[in-house]
């Protein structure tokens, strides 16, 4: 009996399933729609109708490739931003408000003309010249788009052929490709965004500046008197061709600035130096841009260095300053700074007039603003004199 009266008040109370709104309702259109052109697309902003059911306002148009693209836009914002444009001819773009039940107003129709595309203005900046054992490449980001930058070379056969591609969001990058030999060379340049625009192409002849790898082996460690308190050990570290990583403690009264002092075991003209940071090959990558990471550091030379340590025989030869790509602040990182901080920094020396075979490196400065200084490894690109 029990059952029974169970099951009869379960049949009394079912419900019947349906939408939360009726199934032929249209909403109503927009009003006050403004249009606000932007490089590669617009901003179009409306005031939406007075409409309990409303869901989203919906755009359609068609990119230059012919395909319908469909864009959404809540109803807790007034505007839809449209991007993705590579040219700045004039464009339909069609709006509908949709409610609950995905039923669509009547179709609303407005023109944009979008101004250039930041693929064209990031194109517009690029630069590309001879580098010590490559090409080094400069361009300004300043909408910070996603782009992927690709550097062609030419086959035996006369093809095109796809020789380096960067990953880049950062509002300027200065960085150089290597590997190439010290002769004439054809190059081809083009960026490409996330909607497979690409720019045009830069066609350039380029010829690469000669450069070899110095002999890490002949290199030693030279203390000089003013040099900072260290574990010698662990300056070699520096040069050893493996993960080993330096790390100079802060004794009691080491300030910013500090250095130390390396025989190259020869002279050379120095064109260009690598800097891997610490832990490198790890996979939390902590200490990439943090701790201390060298952010400000100088390079200087001497062929007769006194032992005092004293400055007076020293030369110049640079002052470099790590970017961070992405711009975030000490502590946060990206994919693409850690993707620059496993390849290791690339600095290039204005100053190669003379040969050197004792180097200084002096930290200015760290990321983490501290006299730790911490590396994995140190590299010099040149050309050897003896």
């Amino acid at each position: 009996m029990f059952a029974i009266c169970l099951l009869s008040m379960i049949a009394c109370n079912q419900e019947k399933l349906g939408p939360l709104v009726a199934q032929d309702g249209q909403p109503n259109i927009l009003s006050n729609i403004t249009v606000e052109n932007t490089n590669g697309g617009a901003k179009i902003s409306y005031t939406l109708p007075e409409d309990p059911d409303l869901l989203y306002v919906t755009a359609t148009y068609t990119v230059n490739s012919g395909v319908e693209r469909t864009v959404k836009s809540s109803v807790f914002k007034n505007y839809i931003t449209l991007e993705g444009f590579s040219t700045t001819d004039e464009r339909e773009i069609t709006l509908y408000t949709v409610n609950r039940a995905e039923n669509r107003s009547d179709p609303m129709r407005v023109k944009i003309q979008p101004l250039t595309s930041p693929l064209e203005v990031t194109f517009g900046t690029l630069e590309a010249t001879g580098d010590f054992g490559g090409v080094n490449l400069k361009f300004v980001n300043e909408t910070e788009t996603e782009f992927v930058f690709y550097t062609l070379t030419k086959g035996e056969n006369g093809a095109w052929g796809i020789y380096d591609r960067l990953y880049s969001s950062a509002k300027e990058r200065d960085y150089s490709i290597r590997g190439l030999d010290a002769v004439p060379q054809e190059f081809a340049f083009v960026l490409q965004d996330k909607w497979q625009n690409r720019s045009d192409t830069l066609f350039k002849t380029i010829t690469p500046l000669y450069e070899e790898k110095l002999n890490k082996a002949l290199w030693k460690h030279y203390p000089l008197d003013n040099d900072v308190p260290h574990e010698p050990n662990l300056i070699s570290n520096l040069w050893s061709e493996t993960n080993a990583n330096v790390s100079i403690r802060a004794f009691p009264g080491i300030e910013l600035p500090n250095w130390i002092t390396i025989d190259l075991g020869q002279t050379a003209v120095l064109g260009r130096m690598k800097m891997h940071a610490i832990n490198a090959t790890t996979s939390n990558y902590q200490w990439f841009y943090s701790a201390g990471s060298p952010r400000i550091f100088e390079i200087w030379g001497s062929n007769d260095p006194a032992l005092d340590g004293s400055w007076d025989s020293w030369t110049l030869l640079d002052r470099f300053e790590s970017i961070k790509p992405s711009g975030l602040p000490v502590g946060s990182r990206n994919a693409e700074d850690i993707a620059a901080g496993l390849a290791g920094e690339d600095h290039k020396f204005s100053n190669y007039d003379n040969a050197y075979r004792y180097i200084r490196f002096v930290l200015v400065n760290t990321w983490g603003s501290g006299p730790l200084l911490q590396m994995q490894e140190l590299t010099f690109w040149g050309e050897p004199k003896n």
